[in-house]
C-alpha cells in the first residue's frame, strides 16, 4: 500500500470498531454501521464501551450535539426543530433550508451572513432537483448551515 504520509510523521493506527446499528427493511438486515461508543458515569469511570475507544479519531458532525448544549448554555434562545437542526446534519429538504432561514431571521441576519462551504443538497432526489433546476451550490443547503446558523445566532 501506498502512502502519502511524510516518513517521519506517525501513523494513527485503524481503529477496530465494532456494529452498533443495523439498518433493518422488511425484515432482512440492509445496512451495518460500524463505530465505537464509551459511555462514562459520574465519577469518570467506564460504564459501558463497545468497539475500539482508544482509537485516535476526527469526530466532526457528530459533535454537534455537544456545540449545540454549550450554544444553549451560552443563551440560544432555541428549542424544538430549531434547536433539532442546530444539533445535526440535514439533508438540504426545503424544511432544512427554512428552519436555518428562520434561525438566521431570529438573530437578525440573512444567508449571506453565513461563513460556511457552498454546497448542494445532500440528499439525492433533492439534489438532483435542484442541479436540474440550474441553482448554484449555496451556503444555506450546505448541511451543517443550521449549527452555523445557531452559532451566529448564539454570539
Amino acid at each position: 500500500m501506498h502512502s502519502t504520509v511524510p516518513a517521519d510523521v506517525p501513523l494513527i493506527r485503524e481503529p477496530l470498531h465494532a456494529p452498533v446499528a443495523h439498518l433493518i427493511r422488511g425484515g432482512v438486515v440492509e445496512g451495518v454501521h460500524y463505530g465505537s461508543v464509551v459511555v462514562l458515569g459520574p465519577d469518570g469511570e467506564v460504564d459501558f464501551r463497545l468497539g475500539d475507544i482508544e482509537a485516535a479519531c476526527y469526530p466532526r458532525s457528530a459533535l454537534k450535539p455537544v456545540q449545540a448544549v454549550a450554544m444553549v448554555r451560552a443563551g440560544l434562545p432555541l428549542d424544538g426543530e430549531l434547536l433539532s437542526l442546530a444539533a445535526a446534519s440535514h439533508s438540504g429538504e426545503e424544511r432544512h433550508l427554512a428552519g436555518a432561514r428562520r434561525i438566521l431571521e431570529l438573530a437578525g441576519l440573512t444567508e449571506d451572513d453565513l461563513r460556511n462551504v457552498p454546497d448542494l443538497p445532500f440528499d439525492p432526489v433533492v439534489r438532483d432537483t435542484w442541479v436540474r433546476e440550474g441553482r448554484p451550490p449555496s451556503r444555506l443547503a450546505q448541511n451543517c448551515s443550521g449549527k452555523h446558523a445557531a452559532m451566529l445566532y448564539t454570539a
